[in-house]
């Protein structure tokens, strides 16, 4: 089943004194980069937070935040260095004044200094609870953002499946007016047989390869053939559970080298404008599949 690289989810856990909750969202993008933005005091878990997400989501931009609440009345005691904090204050006012500014100092200009507001103990059971909360909610959200990937890819499939379909009928009409496209091609090359035949000068070697090229030139047998094959090996890699993204844009540009070649050889109105119309498909395809993991 196909995957989308889009979506969000939203992910809550809580224990007896501890409540987290954990946004995800995806976007496309060609590589997995995932971006974590935790509660301060687990900052240093942030690497395992991505290792766990990594092993669900192989491709996408992906940006994850969580918020942390305490329940109840903290067991955190909060010491406030009076020194320091009255430094800060003094260094305020000469940049107030340095910078003619009127307005006082206020207390959201203190929050920002964090090393002012310090946990008086480190507890490291509440630290491995904090982390644990945490990552439960991550991976509730990350299941959440999984269910609408595949929901989307779901769509795409049946999307892409329906465009693949329209080139196989595409690669059928091309064969229909093959025959005709091929007798008028043998006439002409009568012609320029004939005509060379008039000339007294005509090295027979030159001609001989002259009729292999045409010959050559007007035989598009083996691109419809390969064309055939690479539909189906598309069709077949829809179904695939591995991420899928890179190979079908693969396939697509084997696609679109035979169309062309196709078109080059063919040298037929009928089939020239049922080339264009799967030029259209296969760009469309291309644009679809950039969002597929």
């Amino acid at each position: 089943m196909l995957e989308s690289m889009t979506g969000f989810g939203r992910g809550e856990f809580a224990s007896d004194r501890l409540r987290a909750v954990a946004e995800i969202r995806s976007v496309n993008n060609r590589y997995c980069e995932i971006s974590v933005k935790l509660p301060w005091q687990l900052q240093n878990h942030e690497q395992v937070i991505r290792e766990k997400v990594h092993k669900k989501l192989k491709r996408g931009k992906i940006t994850i935040t969580v918020m942390l609440q305490h329940l109840g009345s903290s067991d955190q005691q909060i010491s406030i260095p009076e020194e320091a904090l009255a430094g800060r204050i003094r260094t305020l006012e000469r940049i107030r004044e340095l910078a003619g500014i009127t307005e006082p100092v206020k207390l959201e200009h203190l929050l920002s200094f964090r090393e002012l507001f310090e946990t008086g103990v480190v507890d490291p059971e509440l630290i491995k609870e904090q982390a644990e909360v945490v990552e439960n909610a991550v991976m509730e959200a990350c299941d959440e953002l999984l269910i609408m990937r595949r929901q989307e890819g779901l769509h795409l499939q049946n999307d892409l499946e329906e465009r693949v379909r329209l080139l196989s009928e595409h690669c059928k009409t091309i064969q229909s007016k093959e025959k005709d496209r091929l007798a008028e091609a043998h006439k002409k090359l009568k012609e320029r047989i004939g005509q060379m035949l008039e000339d007294q000068r005509v090295d027979p070697d030159r001609m001989e390869m002259e009729i292999a090229i045409l010959a050559d030139r007007l035989d598009i047998s083996e691109e419809l053939v390969r064309m055939g094959a690479h539909l189906t090996y598309f069709s077949k890699s829809l179904h695939d559970d591995s991420s899928q993204g890179k190979k079908l844009n693969f396939i697509l540009q084997e696609m679109h080298r035979e169309i062309n070649t196709i078109g080059s050889k063919a040298n037929h109105s009928g089939i020239s404008h049922t080339v264009v119309e799967m030029k259209e498909i296969i760009e469309t395809l291309r644009e679809q599949v950039q969002n597929i993991a």
